[in-house]
């Protein structure tokens, strides 16, 4: 692999990538730049993502999965994976607050919390809830391992990102609708986003102000990649937010954001969780390179329809059913289905996989031999 201060470029040898010089993590980042800018990829950019307490639980045998696939596991350095006093899911109860004021519940190390004590959950303290200054430093999403690092420290990371040839990425977090979330209990926040209620105005205000004065700050590192948003949307049947809200109410944030994003020289990634179609008109409207969407609930068909060839496509692999639960065929067959129906000559289309429980390691590994097969064109 070549690698320059504009370009970057893979090289292969009678068809068969060189897998003495390869670097995992440049291999990804080369390939997802390309994808996203619809600039000829040489493959399909492809990442399994296994979660703690899998890693935890199958330990060496992990390893020699991700020796075996190193391409498909560019996030994992093998010499830095480490382990639990003790085999297995490590369970805890542990509660964390964060600048925002939400308070969160930790119960599985290595999983995503959830919200334990909403700031907002009487929306009359809005006018009185603030923020810190920007420049104090970066919030690290769910406060964990603590509430936030010093910027210095957040560009030493990414020097070191840069350094092993990764993908600089700032994100932003829980960004807008979903940080609200995080604010107000769901029930709450629908209904005055329904009614216009000027005290959600004001917390949504508030917390754009302060996203965007993060982004402001993070400029001046100079090298960012992307730019991650997360904003879930949906549930598994709907959104939980109709069009003409996200439009009215979100939309000119998103376009508002898009243009900084461009202006910085990097790609706004976009990330939604659920059934967010019905949603697809609007969210092309804000101007995201990149959609990481689930690809179930919103049917690979609908989502070529849509979207295929109009933004890059991080599809999101179905982790609820296929992953822990199909077999070796059904995952094969899955991933050959995605990309048949949204890959293209130019791109366009990425393969994010995340790994739960209770997901046994044979699929760990058939999902790192699909990747190979099917987005790679690789036999390992």
């Amino acid at each position: 692999m070549k690698q320059s201060a504009d370009k970057i470029s893979i090289e292969r040898n009678n068809g068969a990538y060189d897998m003495d010089v390869i670097n995992p993590k440049m291999f990804y980042r080369a390939n997802f730049l390309k994808a996203a800018r619809f600039a000829f990829p040489e493959a399909i950019p492809c990442r399994v993502i296994v979660t703690r307490p899998l890693v935890n639980s199958y330990r060496e045998e992990f390893v020699e999965i991700v020796k075996r696939y190193p391409l498909a596991f560019p996030d994992y350095s093998v010499e830095a994976l480490k382990f639990d006093d003790w085999r297995g899911v490590v369970y805890e109860d542990r509660f964390v607050k964060d600048v925002f004021g939400t308070v969160w519940r930790y119960r599985i190390k290595g999983l995503g919390p959830e919200p334990y004590v909403y700031p907002l959950a009487d929306l009359d303290r809005v006018r009185e809830w603030s923020l810190p200054d920007p420049e104090a430093g970066y919030p690290i999403g769910y406060a964990d391992p603590k509430p936030m690092m010093l910027w210095e420290e957040l560009f030493e990371l990414f020097d070191r990102v840069r350094e092993q040839g990764g993908l600089v990425a700032f994100s932003l977090h829980h960004f807008l609708f979903q940080k609200l979330m995080d604010l107000i209990p769901l029930g709450k926040l629908l209904y005055a986003i329904h009614r216009g209620d000027e005290r959600f105005v004001i917390a949504l205000e508030k917390v754009a102000e302060y996203q965007f004065g993060l982004l402001k700050v993070a400029k001046r590192y100079g090298g960012i990649d992307v730019v991650v948003v997360l904003e879930d949307l949906g549930d598994q049947r709907s959104p939980l937010i109709r069009p003409e809200h996200l439009r009215k109410y979100f939309l000119p944030y998103y376009k508002k954001l898009s243009t900084e994003v461009n202006e910085l020289g990097s790609l706004l990634y976009f990330h939604s969780d659920g059934n967010v179609m019905p949603l697809a008109d609007v969210l092309l409207d804000s101007g995201a390179h990149i959609f990481n969407i689930q690809d179930v609930v919103n049917g690979v068909d609908n989502i070529a329809k849509k979207l295929r060839g109009r933004v890059c496509i991080d599809i999101d692999v179905d982790r609820q059913h296929v992953i822990p639960f199909g077999s070796r065929e059904n995952i094969f067959k899955h991933i050959e289905n995605i990309v048949k129906i949204l890959n293209s000559e130019k791109g366009g289309l990425a393969l994010h996989i995340e790994v739960y429980p209770p997901t046994p390691l044979k699929n760990i590994a058939h999902l790192a031999e699909a990747c190979y097969r099917y987005a790679f064109n690789l036999t390992p």
